[in-house]
């Protein structure tokens, strides 16, 4: 552990944090202060906030960058003790209502809002309880003026003009955008059609990004054709027309993001919509628009039954329940856990982690959740430990919101092996973005580290030894792998991650054990939907892995667990590569007969339709290809004899995986 301690630097000072990002965001979107605060605070507190004069909690924060369009639970987050228990409360009656135990909702719920201190101009906590409840009420069938109640009340405490709102003049996060679908929904007169229309046209323009946007307007778009199209023999075409159109819109969000949300209903009321159209086209005049529309709804239909189908196999709910989904936050630490296990990893004493920075009795108090450590004090902890002082980030640490998509473009392009715009992405952010911020610099080595090996332009121990110097960037201890708590950001345990593929069978399985011992802990908790995309991100580099050791056995139950898990969180922009590793390792415990030669090529025809559905190209290449050569063998094989073809060698065929 003396290397762990002499490996100890303090990072230098990083000047993002929360107040200045704000700032950044809102100046970047030329809105006023008024304009933002509304409902809220009031202009003066809001500036306040920006100068880093008043301090603000996390659900604020999380509003507050809502209404600027940026998606919370795409951060990683450190909380103090009074946003952690909040949080740990929101989740744990998030939970109960997904798997429909009302009675407990009711009981947590109970307890959340009736906690002391008692806020009385807490709006945010106020809103939850009220959505929350009216969620428990709908799931128990309850009197519609019961839950309608509850939407009044809940969003008139930020959108206090939801009557008359002019959704043109305002800022709104996705939680208020759901609030005011609702309230109109329960309060609705003849014009809630056309309300819903402007909705889904303030989403369209708003300056959400795109995984917000994938949340809340698929939903305002089945609100509106469950309205406006219930009866659909009565609808002309060009009526039909326009639900298409709205159809396609919502799907396209979704499609753009791998998520699923109203998917299903969207796409079944797609094809009814085509249908109609079909039946009521000039069949001699309309002929080349009449195949079109046919393929699309056959596509949509062959998409939506599987999707059904995977829902029931793994015993999920395949239609949308509820509106959870919209307060779920993922990968969230109490900081001051992080704080001792951390300094545990470096073998350090609490003495020797404070020096003469803070006194032993406030980090002991603090690793206890006792009390809150200052802010300055805590980030000069922090950064000794290798992290910089920023509460909510996404890998890199900046101000600049461009900075944050321009990454997301980096990893479609990693996704899609297309290494020069890649590198074009990276050299504008790092024109933009500091590298003597450790963060940054273990974002620059790696990414740099991962597109030279996508071009061979490097041997795989080079590869996995810049890799390793990505790593010590922010994190330098030894005997990792066989440490039993840790604490890992994401970008070291996407570093850890990414240099399994190129490691020896013996290295390899260890660095695999240790990761999934990483999540072990969220399972036993029934949680892995806390840090699903790092628990998808880990889980299939390791399936692919051990499936080439030939432990197929426990590959395909660590996929199946996955895929469940991704079900469940209406994520399906990764689920194809589940199903095709599955199919390989029962191909090759059965040995490659001709009915597990079946199997593999309807599972290669699901993976064409997901990985077209997700616009990912290289992967939908991939299966393609490997479906021409399974349909050819099948075609040849003499059935009578149950003539045997030896699969291909699983470490030349299989699923490249190099997802985001």
């Amino acid at each position: 552990m003396q290397k762990n301690k002499d490996a100890l630097k303090i990072s230098p000072e990083v000047d993002q944090d929360f107040s200045r990002f704000l700032y950044q965001v809102r100046r970047e979107e030329k809105v006023l202060l008024q304009q933002l605060a509304e409902g809220l605070m009031t202009a003066s507190q809001l500036a306040r906030i920006e100068k880093g004069q008043r301090p603000v909690c996390k659900n604020m924060r999380d509003r507050l960058l809502g209404r600027l369009g940026i998606a919370s639970d795409l951060y990683e987050n450190l909380l103090n003790v009074e946003d952690y228990t909040t949080w740990e409360q929101q989740r744990n009656v998030l939970c109960a209502i997904e798997q429909k135990d009302f009675q407990k909702a009711q009981e947590l719920l109970d307890v959340y809002e009736q906690q002391e201190p008692k806020a009385s101009n807490d709006k945010i906590k106020q809103q939850f309880c009220l959505v929350m409840r009216a969620e428990i009420l709908k799931q128990q069938d309850a009197e519609l003026y019961e839950i309608g109640g509850c939407y009044d009340e809940a969003v008139k405490l930020t959108v206090p003009d939801v009557e008359y709102l002019c959704t043109a003049k305002r800022l709104l996060s996705i939680q208020e955008v759901n609030m005011v679908l609702e309230y109109w929904f329960y309060h609705r007169d003849a014009d809630f059609s056309e309300k819903c229309k402007d909705l889904m046209a303030f989403v369209e323009n708003s300056v959400y990004d795109a995984f917000s946007k994938a949340k809340i307007y698929p939903k305002i778009a089945y609100y509106y054709l469950r309205e406006c199209f219930f009866e659909l023999g009565d609808q002309t075409v060009e009526r039909l027309r326009e639900g298409l159109q709205i159809c396609d819109q919502a799907i396209e969000m979704l499609r753009d993001t791998g998520r699923a949300f109203y998917l299903l209903e969207i796409l079944e009321f797609k094809v009814k919509v085509l249908e109609s159209i079909e039946n009521n086209l000039d069949k001699g005049r309309e002929s080349q628009e009449l195949e079109r529309l046919k393929t699309d709804c056959k596509e949509s239909a062959e998409l939506a039954k599987l999707l059904r189908e995977l829902s029931e196999e793994y015993g999920v709910q395949a239609d949308m329940q509820d509106c959870t989904y919209l307060y779920r936050q993922r990968w969230m630490f109490y900081v001051g856990d992080v704080l001792r296990i951390r300094r545990t990893m470096y073998g350090l004493t609490q003495k020797e982690l404070c020096g003469s920075d803070c006194s032993v009795r406030t980090l002991r108090r603090t690793e206890k959740r006792e009390v809150n450590m200052q802010q300055e004090t805590l980030g000069v902890l922090l950064r000794k430990l290798g992290l910089s002082k920023v509460f909510q980030r996404a890998r890199l640490v900046t101000n600049d919101k461009e900075v944050l998509k321009l990454r997301e473009e980096i990893s479609v392009c990693r996704n899609n092996s297309e290494p020069a715009r890649a590198r074009e992405i990276l050299k504008q952010i790092k024109a933009r973005v500091s590298d003597k911020i450790p963060e940054n610099r273990q974002y620059f080595v790696e990414t740099e580290a991962a597109l030279d090996w996508m071009e061979r332009k490097i041997a795989k121990e080079e590869f996995a030894a810049r890799e390793d110097e990505a790593l010590q960037c922010t994190l330098k201890v030894e005997d990792l792998y066989q440490m039993n708590e840790v604490y890992l950001t994401q970008m070291e345990m996407f570093c850890i991650r990414k240099k399994i593929q190129v490691l020896t069978d013996i290295d390899k399985k260890e660095c695999i054990n240790f990761l999934l011992r990483f999540f072990e802990f969220y399972e036993k908790k029934n949680a892995l939907s806390d840090c699903i995309s790092m628990y998808e991100f880990a889980t299939i580099c390791a399936i692919c892995e051990l499936g080439k050791m030939k432990e197929y056995h426990r590959a395909t139950n660590l996929a199946k667990k996955v895929l469940c898990e991704d079900l469940i969180c209406k994520r399906i922009w990764g689920i194809e590569g589940y199903l095709y590793e599955i199919s390989w390792n029962d191909l090759y415990i059965k040995k490659g007969q001709i009915q597990e030669k079946e199997k593999m090529t309807e599972c290669l025809r699901q993976c064409i339709i997901l990985s077209h559905f997700c616009k990912r190209k290289f992967f939908e290449d991939f299966y393609n290809k490997k479906y021409i050569k399974y349909d050819h063998h099948l075609d040849t094989a003499d059935h009578c004899m149950v003539k045997r073809l030896p699969p291909p060698n699983k470490s030349q065929y299989h699923l490249p995986y190099c997802r985001q």
